[in-house]
């Protein structure tokens, strides 16, 4: 069994994870959905609705909404539930393809020690 973790802000992302990780999954895979909504900062809520939709009868999947700061958040998440794999945007914000990469993907990569894969927005 292994643990994912998709960290989303936008059905977009969640879209992006879903087609990366589909075809790796197995049956007993977990498959958690997080965003984190950070005061004055929208989160698409569709995002979680979304996970339900595109992973459903291929692993199972925990949709989790969490308040504070979405970097912290979700390091404090990969430790509580031993993630395995980490799937996240390249940044909240508009742009197209990679362009950069924003604080949040940056501070996970940089503090999370086992693989981290960012698709593409």
């Amino acid at each position: 069994m292994t643990r994912y973790l998709v960290a989303t802000a936008t059905t977009e992302t969640t879209a992006a994870a879903a087609d990366y990780l589909a075809p790796k999954l197995d049956a007993d895979d977990e498959v958690y959905v997080l965003t984190v909504e950070e005061e004055g900062v929208d989160v698409d809520r569709a995002a979680l609705s979304d996970a339900q939709e595109r992973f459903a009868g291929i692993a199972t999947v925990r949709t989790v909404r969490r308040e504070g700061s979405p970097a912290p958040e979700i390091l404090a998440f990969v430790r509580e539930h031993d993630i395995d794999e980490v799937i996240i945007g390249p940044r909240r914000g508009g742009g197209e393809g990679f362009g950069t990469i924003g604080t949040t993907t940056r501070t996970v990569l940089n503090n999370v020690e086992g693989p981290v894969f960012v698709v593409p927005k």
